[in-house]
């Protein structure tokens, strides 16, 4: 069910984070840099303080406009996401983010315990998805920031967690000219806390171990479920699924790809299992182009 106040936390949790200042320290990566691109390292803060670390790639050719459009992209659950190359030949400005806890954000927090499905999962307030999404705009401010990015041409595509990760970004913040979520994750939580596949599982298990606290579990969880939040979409949406996938099942984001009042598509691939698709990347590249124009 969805929360009476869920439009009032998450404007609460913004205006919070929109009084820390951005602090970003940018350094040359020169590892990270290619021939048709730089990339920086950078340390910026985000919700309440926690300090998080990035990739900054900017294509080394100046765009037409002089502005790139840019495109955050964010990890899957496991926490590692190299950076997208073919983004950066395909003349967009790249942010890789990785929020609070994972990749390189752990140089500068960890979780003190627990998953990150549960993670004070009882408390909305502590929720480690609180953070992560609230992170997710942070990455947005920083683009903004970035004289040589045009602000009114931002997108997002990330895949599994950091798909889910795109459809909260989307849904809380209208910055984003256009959206691709790759077989998301955080979707449809009542549907998810079933199933026994990783990393739902920990949310299974957690409740057979505490089942006194499932409704609280779930009362949680109604804050950060994109079944909840996608109804303030208004960007351009695509997501993909796979009829094999038992990651992040159809019944998990076809609900969620519903309720999405934006223009949207969905590509449903029968034999797809949670993995990367080429026949997908091919379509959301020509989102991309045609929705921020490089």
């Amino acid at each position: 069910m969805k929360p009476k106040d869920l439009t009032q936390f998450w404007k609460r949790t913004l205006d919070e984070m929109g009084r820390t200042g951005l602090n970003a320290l940018l350094e040359e990566a020169d590892q990270q840099s290619g021939r048709e691109f730089i990339t920086y390292s950078v340390a910026l803060d985000s919700f309440q303080g926690c300090r998080l670390r990035a990739w900054y790639s900017v294509p080394k050719d100046p765009p037409p406009g002089g502005k790139f459009p840019a495109v955050l992209v964010v990890p899957g659950y496991g926490g590692g996401k190299p950076i997208p190359t073919h983004l950066l030949l395909g003349g967009f400005a790249v942010l890789t983010l990785f929020p609070r806890g994972q990749g390189e954000s752990r140089k500068e927090w960890e979780l003190e315990s627990g998953t990150k499905l549960t993670y004070y999962v009882t408390d909305k307030e502590r929720f480690y998805y609180r953070g992560a999404y609230a992170d997710c705009v942070r990455g947005l401010d920083f683009l903004c920031s970035r004289r040589e990015v045009d602000g009114t041409r931002l997108g997002m595509w990330s895949r599994s967690q950091g798909g889910g990760l795109t459809l909260a970004a989307a849904s809380l913040d209208p910055r984003l000219r256009m959206a691709i979520a790759e077989e998301p994750f955080l979707c449809n939580f009542p549907v998810a806390v079933e199933i026994t596949t990783n990393p739902y599982r920990e949310l299974h298990d957690y409740l057979g171990q505490h089942p006194g606290q499932r409704q609280a579990v779930l009362d949680t969880l109604a804050y950060f479920d994109s079944l909840n939040l996608v109804e303030n979409i208004r960007c351009p949406t695509l997501m993909d699924v796979g009829m094999k996938d038992e990651t992040c099942p159809y019944r998990t984001v076809m609900p969620v790809f519903e309720r999405i009042p934006g223009p949207k598509a969905i590509h449903v691939y029968p034999d797809l299992a949670h993995s990367p698709c080429t026949d997908f990347n091919a379509h959301a590249m020509s989102w991309l182009r045609r929705y921020l124009g490089a």
